[in-house]
Order: C-alpha cells, then sequence, then structure tokens
C-alpha cells in the first residue's frame, strides 16, 4: 500500500510468521511464575477511533515528510475513511464508527492506530517487567506474563480503559496455548 512507504511502520511487536516467532520464543527466559494467554482483539476494525488515527498518522508522516506531502496524504486519507461502506450478503453497510471492514487501507489504518497503542500503554507493561513477552499478529495477541504482577484480567481491564479495545482471552491450558499455526508450552525455564 501507498501509505506504508511514507509512514515508516516500526512493526516491534509484530510477529511476522510462525518460524520467525518459533525462534523468537525459544530465546525467551521464563520461571516457574510466568504463564501464558493469547488474546483476540473482537470487533478491531469497527472500534478503530478514525480522527485520533488520522493525528496520530499525521503526526507519524511529519517525522518524515515535509508539509505539503503530509497534508495532501492527510486529506486523502480523510476523504477514503469518511466512506467507509462494505457490502455483506448483498446488503451495504456503513457502521457509526470504526473503520470499513476488507477495504485495502483497513490494514494499515489498524496497524498504525495498534502500534502507537502498543509504543504508548503495551510498553509500559513491558517495562515494569509484568509482560515478559508481547507480539502481535494481526488482531490475535500472545503474551507471557508475570502472574505475581497481573493476570489476563487485569490486562484485559487495562485494554479496555484505554480504548474500547475488546480482548477475548484464551488461557494456557495443561502450560499450553496455540498461536498462529504454532503450540507453545512452557516448560519450567524456556518455552517449546
Amino acid at each position: 500500500m501507498i501509505l506504508n512507504n511514507p509512514l515508516h511502520l516500526e512493526n516491534q511487536y509484530n510477529a511476522i510468521n510462525s518460524n520467525t516467532l518459533a525462534k523468537d520464543l525459544i530465546q525467551v527466559k521464563i520461571n516457574d511464575k510466568h504463564r501464558l494467554v493469547t488474546l483476540d482483539n473482537k470487533d478491531l476494525y469497527v472500534n478503530i477511533p478514525i480522527t485520533e488515527t488520522i493525528s496520530i498518522t499525521k503526526t507519524q508522516l511529519l517525522m518524515y515528510n515535509d508539509k505539503q506531502t503530509t497534508n495532501q496524504i492527510i486529506m486523502l486519507l480523510e476523504t477514503i475513511l469518511a466512506q467507509n461502506y462494505f457490502a455483506f450478503q448483498n446488503q451495504i453497510y456503513q457502521p457509526d464508527k470504526g473503520i470499513a471492514m476488507g477495504s485495502p487501507i483497513s490494514g494499515t489504518i489498524a496497524e498504525i492506530f495498534l502500534q502507537q497503542l502498543e509504543k504508548t500503554h503495551i510498553k509500559l507493561l513491558i517495562d515494569s517487567k509484568h509482560l515478559v513477552f508481547y507480539t502481535r499478529y494481526v488482531d490475535d495477541i500472545l503474551i507471557v506474563y508475570e502472574s505475581t504482577l497481573t493476570s489476563p484480567t487485569s490486562i484485559q481491564h487495562y485494554m479496555d480503559t484505554i480504548h474500547n479495545i475488546q480482548l477475548n482471552p484464551t488461557h494456557e491450558t495443561n502450560d499450553n496455548v496455540s498461536f498462529l499455526d504454532l503450540s507453545i508450552t512452557r516448560k519450567p525455564t524456556s518455552l517449546e
């Protein structure tokens, strides 16, 4: 997409694919207080705040582009996002909020918003050691957390208070969770 080049998205917390994720996970050092959970963003696209995301986009564009280019891109983006129609079963819908599902630009807009959210809020949980590991693939999240400092319910509540992001957790069962096409097992000091 043409918006990706002038934006320079960092993708700091993104899982690229299951092979890369598997290599990253075997490097994670854990202990008996660490637990695994996956979270699914429910109705992500319709919960993306358009005005805020356009503001985030403008700030990021200004870091790498001149003001004229930035203003032109923002004007086009506002026009495109105002037309958030989508079709489902031969019916045309326009949601009251958020971005259209299925639009070619929706994935990039969601990514802009989620990366800013991770930079400003998730990083705090990682820096405070509440989260030992965090990665996201589109709208699915994998977390290794310190169970003496936080819980999936606390993480979920924290995310709900930031924005209306509804997360559906899947807790580990028998020290195991599934993420992407991986089965991740928690061992005493490592992940398999």
